[in-house]
């Protein structure tokens, strides 16, 4: 499976990923939301607190991937 090559923004908190969204709101984007997996239980966000928040803010969520050591990477778009 290949991944998408997108612009990737890594988030470490539900917080990052609210300011994150609340900058780029107005644009019509397609990118990976980078996350921790729970092996860094100080970074980790659970995939449905990414969807859940997303959905707060229009934008949904497609593929998640599983990267490089304890990343996860979610494609998201707003829509």
């Amino acid at each position: 499976m290949d991944i998408p090559k997108l612009k990737r923004v890594k988030v470490a908190s539900v917080r990052d990923l609210r300011v994150w969204l609340e900058t780029h709101s107005g644009e019509d984007n397609r990118v990976m939301i980078i996350t921790c997996d729970k092996r860094s239980p100080s970074k980790h966000i659970s995939s449905a607190s990414v969807r859940s928040v997303l959905a707060e803010y229009g934008w949904t969520s497609e593929q998640s991937y599983t990267l490089n050591g304890n990343l996860l990477g979610h494609v998201v778009c707003n829509t």
